[in-house]
C-alpha cells in the first residue's frame, strides 16, 4: 500500500522546498552572472522562470524577478528584485529594484533542520546495518543451530539446493570444493566440547574450542555451511552440513 504524502514528507520540509523552489535569484548572483548577450534559456537556466512567465519565445520582451512578500523582511533599504529587458532574443539591458522592507534569503526553519539531521543519522544507522548484515558470517549467527547439528552429524539433504545434495559422510571437504566452487568463508565457530562426543577440536585465539566451517552464500541471505571432521583440512570426511534458508525480512532491509 503506498503512503499518504502526509506520511512520507514531514510539512516542515515541504515548505522549505516550496521556498527553494520559488524562482528568485539573489542579488550577488544577478551581479556576477547576468550580463548582455545571453539568451533568454540561459537566463531561465540562471535564475529560473520569472514571475511574469514565458508565453512563447522571447525576442524583444522583459523578465521580471520579484522577491516574494514572505521574504521582505529586512528593514531598511535594500534588493527587491530585477527586471531584465531582451532584443532580439538576447539581454540588452536590466534593472535592480529596490524598496524597504528588502529581501533576506530564506533559511533553513529550526524544526526541519532537526528533522534533517535526525533523517541524515537514520540513513547513516540504515547502511551500517546493511553493511553488517551484509558481512557477518552466518556461521556466526547460527552458532547454535550449527552446534546442534555437527554433535548430531546431521547432512539436511533434503533442505539443500540440489547442487548440494551429493554430499554423504564418505564425500571429503576437497570433493565438495571441487563440485561446489570455494566457500565463501572459512569461519571459526566456537563449540562446548562435549559437543564433538570426543571428536577432536581446534582452539580459537582466546583459547575456545572451536569447529571450522565453510560457509557457501546464496541469494537472499540463505548459506549452506559444510563443517567437515577434525581436522577440518581439505581431504576430511563431512560430518555435518547446515541449511540456512532464504530470510526474506533480511532481503527486504538491504534492498
Amino acid at each position: 500500500m503506498l503512503r499518504s504524502t502526509k506520511q512520507m514528507f514531514h510539512p516542515k520540509l515541504l515548505l522549505f522546498v516550496a521556498f527553494l523552489a520559488y524562482a528568485f535569484p539573489r542579488e550577488d548572483d544577478v551581479k556576477s552572472r547576468l550580463r548582455p548577450g545571453l539568451t533568454a534559456d540561459q537566463v531561465v537556466a540562471l535564475f529560473g522562470e520569472p514571475n511574469n512567465h514565458r508565453a512563447g519565445p522571447c525576442l524583444d520582451c522583459t523578465f521580471t524577478y520579484l522577491a516574494p512578500l514572505g521574504n521582505l523582511t529586512v528593514a531598511k533599504e535594500g534588493y527587491v528584485g530585477v527586471r531584465i529587458w531582451f532584443q532580439d532574443g538576447k539581454v540588452r539591458a536590466w534593472h535592480i529594484y529596490t524598496g524597504n522592507p528588502s529581501y533576506a534569503e530564506p533559511t533553513m526553519p529550526p524544526g526541519v533542520r532537526r528533522f534533517l539531521w535526525f533523517f541524515g543519522i537514520m540513513f547513516v544507522l540504515g547502511l551500517i546495518s546493511k553493511l553488517l548484515i551484509r558481512t557477518t558470517p552466518v556461521a556466526h549467527v547460527v552458532a547454535e543451530e550449527l552446534a546442534q547439528t555437527f554433535e548430531k552429524r546431521e547432512l539436511q539433504l533434503d533442505h539443500l539446493p540440489t547442487e548440494f545434495r551429493f554430499i554423504t559422510h564418505e564425500t571429503t571437504l576437497q570433493e565438495v570444493i571441487d563440485k561446489a566452487g570455494d566457500p565463501s568463508r572459512v569461519v571459526k565457530v566456537p563449540i562446548n566440547p562435549e559437543r564433538g562426543l570426543g571428536y577432536a577440536l581446534v582452539s580459537s585465539g582466546s583459547g575456545a574450542a572451536t569447529i571450522v566451517t565453510y560457509e557457501y552464500n546464496l541469494p537472499y541471505h540463505a548459506a549452506v555451511i559444510v563443517m567437515p571432521e577434525f581436522p577440518f583440512e581439505p581431504e576430511s570426511r563431512i560430518r555435518a552440513v547446515f541449511y540456512r534458508p532464504i530470510q526474506q525480512e533480511l532481503a527486504e532491509a538491504t534492498e
